[in-house]
């Protein structure tokens, strides 16, 4: 199967062409500028390169968060648009599990994912492989990162911005931790892709109208929120 996978939820968005769990190509975008210019072009590039056109894909895969509202909001557009005009399946993949797919059956250890909130606070979940099935230990949830560095009780591989933005922190503890290669440490389309086709395979695809989970909410909830006299401050919202 041929899968066009998007990873937009972070601050690192990329895209890859894949057949099967055999990598075709793989392209990332500029960071510094919009997202929503670069994205069509890039698909166009991506596939090219590849010697494939739009309508020889098969599948979509995109994440669905916790990451960016901006992020998450332009990629599940584009690709629903995708799905629409293709006629093909869509489906959603968790940024944390993509994370761990990132290290596709090669570990021993378990796996931490984590996603950045705000200074020690994280979006985290723990996964390990069994053979070739990627098992969660943990389901995600949200804490802070030294809490939860304190609960593990054996060498963990630790993946995400959730630690590249916090590993300085004194309050960590990172005795059992072991950092991943640099290669998977950012969510990338490479890990949405590969989980993505088991959930294609499963026929488990995206419900239309489907909300991806954001780190924080939008403006405009905001701005609603407060005008129904039930806003707390932004800094206080997940």
């Amino acid at each position: 199967m041929l899968i066009l996978a998007l990873e937009s939820a972070t601050s690192r968005p990329s895209l890859a062409l894949l057949k099967g769990q055999k990598l075709l190509g793989y392209r990332e975008c500029d960071s510094s500028g919009s997202l929503t210019p670069q994205i069509i072009p890039a698909i166009h590039e991506l596939l090219g390169g590849a010697s494939v056109t739009v309508a020889d894909l098969e599948g979509l895969a995109i994440s669905i968060g916790p990451g960016t509202f901006t992020g998450l909001r332009v990629g599940l557009a584009t690709m629903t648009a995708f799905r629409f005009a293709l006629g093909i399946p869509l489906v959603g993949v968790s940024t944390l599990e993509g994370l761990a797919w990132n290290l596709p059956n090669t570990v021993e250890l378990p796996i931490l994912s984590t996603v950045a909130i705000r200074p020690d606070m994280v979006y985290w979940g723990l996964f390990r492989w069994r053979n070739t099935h990627l098992m969660s230990i943990q389901t995600e949830q949200m804490g802070k990162l030294s809490d939860v560095c304190a609960g593990l009780s054996e060498p963990t591989l630790v993946l995400g911005d959730g630690w590249i933005r916090n590993q300085a922190d004194s309050g960590i503890n990172s005795d059992l931790l072991v950092e991943g290669p640099p290669e998977a440490l950012w969510p990338s389309a490479v890990g949405v892709g590969r989980a993505g086709l088991v959930l294609l395979q499963g026929n488990k695809w995206l419900p239309e109208g489907c909300t991806p989970r954001y780190i924080q909410p939008s403006y405009a909830e905001i701005s609603s929120q407060a005008v129904g006299g039930q806003a707390g401050s932004v800094k206080d919202q997940p």
